[in-house]
């Protein structure tokens, strides 16, 4: 079986489904949602109608995580904090306004992780009490791979595929993705798949996902163009090799 997996899909459902369509291409028979449903992106025109994502997600029954910005947003509604007068993004109170207080409730309830085989699904938790922290500093990742008994871990992000991190011999190091395919040959892995919206300038147009087996052998990226919602293999290489490794202690 192999896992569709892509996260920050905010509320374009057009450039979502074209996500989908391509990770079921790929092979995919089961999908997950790593969370990030609440952040719509920076630009006006990757917008849609508030909170239709989040119930096609729901209709469509896909596993649907959730990080810590999702269950504070939810957690407002659950207050009725909706009509504050304090200050909060323009987009995120139209979305406030726009779900029910029993689709805030669902959106709290959402759990943090999905493991699946030797595959851990994670939803980009920044708490430092976190089981499984993200950002991958190398602290965190030593904490992760200590903590998880899966193979391999993924997480979503705004700024694209950056970071894959393997643990071998007791040894945690870092690199950029070597292209879209990725073998997963070390004792323990975590990477960072990217986002279906993404952050200008260098994922500004274009979609991320992956797809992975469940043996965790294996990972597939996937870029769309986001004005055509076709592949991109060749640009999605090029933005790889372009960004920057981000590695702390």
């Amino acid at each position: 079986m192999k896992i569709g997996m892509f996260g920050y899909p905010g509320d374009n459902l057009t450039r979502l489904q074209a996500m989908i369509k391509a990770l079921q291409q790929s092979g995919a028979t089961r999908l997950v949602c790593l969370g990030g449903i609440i952040w719509g992106g920076r630009r006006d025109e990757e917008q849609g109608p508030p909170a239709n994502v989040l119930r096609w997600l729901r209709a469509s029954d896909i596993p649907t995580l959730a990080n810590d910005n999702d269950r504070q947003v939810a957690g407002w509604r659950l207050q009725a904090l909706e009509n504050t007068t304090g200050y909060i993004q323009p987009r995120v109170r139209r979305f406030l306004s726009a779900i029910t207080r029993e689709e805030g409730q669902w959106i709290y309830g959402r759990p943090a992780t999905l493991p699946i085989g030797k595959v851990l699904c994670s939803a980009d938790s920044l708490t430092i009490d976190a089981h499984y922290p993200a950002p991958l500093t190398r602290y965190n990742a030593g904490k992760l791979f200590g903590a998880m008994e899966q193979k391999a871990a993924f997480f979503p992000s705004a700024n694209g595929p950056s970071l894959i991190v393997r643990q071998e011999s007791g040894v945690v190091d870092a690199s950029k993705y070597d292209g879209i395919e990725e073998s997963l040959d070390a004792v323990k892995v975590a990477g960072i798949i990217g986002g279906v919206v993404g952050s200008p300038p260098l994922n500004g147009d274009v979609s991320w996902g992956a797809v992975v087996d469940e043996e965790a052998t294996q990972l597939s990226l996937v870029c769309l163009d986001t004005k055509t919602h076709q592949r991109v293999p060749e640009f999605g290489s090029m933005l790889i090799q372009r960004a920057e490794l981000h590695w702390r202690e």
